[in-house]
Parts: structure tokens; C-alpha cells; sequence
């Protein structure tokens, strides 16, 4: 891995999330600097997604909740609202997402 590979996250948002980048002419994926470790809604809130359309980060392949630390070198995945009913609970949506306070609000 190069020095630069190193000090950068790969960003991608999945459903709607991907019209959002796409609308922002962002490249899939979006390859972005970081020198130190970020929490996923500290990266959201950078990159202007709104944290009522994020439901689920995935880190590296694995769901993981907002507050989770993102590393450099991390692959990352927005996740909005909206996956079926089972695969929530097998990718491990429910278990953590306890804390998000736009969890399973209604609109």
C-alpha cells in the first residue's frame, strides 16, 4: 500500500445515497484524505449528508453504528433507511444502530 493509500478512506453511499454522490458529481468511490480517525457522523456531517437519511455505516464490510471510529485507509458505506426487514437484523443493522436517534422514526 502506498503512503497515500495509507491516509486516505474510500467512500461510497448505497440506494438513494448513491444519487446524492452522483448529484454532487462525486466519483464512485470518493476517495478523500484523512490524517486522523473520524467518527461516521463526523464524516456525514462533512460531507453534507443529512444524518436522518443514514441509517447504518459499513466499515471495512461490516455494519457499524455512527459513533464508530473511521481509521485511515478504512473503506466506508452509507447505508439509508430502507433495507428489507431480514437482512437488517443478518447484516447486523439492529445491533448497531441502538444509538442513532433517527432510528426507526417514522416520517
Amino acid at each position: 500500500m502506498s503512503e497515500q493509500a495509507g491516509r486516505t478512506i474510500e467512500i461510497r453511499g448505497f440506494l438513494h445515497l448513491y444519487k446524492f454522490f452522483k448529484e454532487k458529481n462525486w466519483p464512485i468511490p470518493l476517495i478523500m484524505e484523512l490524517e486522523e480517525p473520524t467518527t461516521g457522523t463526523q464524516l456525514a456531517e462533512k460531507l453534507g449528508i443529512p444524518l436522518d437519511e443514514i441509517e447504518i455505516v459499513f466499515v471495512n464490510g461490516f455494519a457499524q453504528s455512527l459513533d464508530y471510529a473511521i481509521q485511515p485507509g478504512d473503506r466506508v458505506a452509507f447505508v439509508p433507511p430502507g433495507c428489507p426487514g431480514p437482512y437488517r437484523m443478518a447484516l447486523g443493522f439492529y445491533a448497531k444502530n441502538q444509538k442513532n436517534k433517527f432510528n426507526f422514526v417514522r416520517k
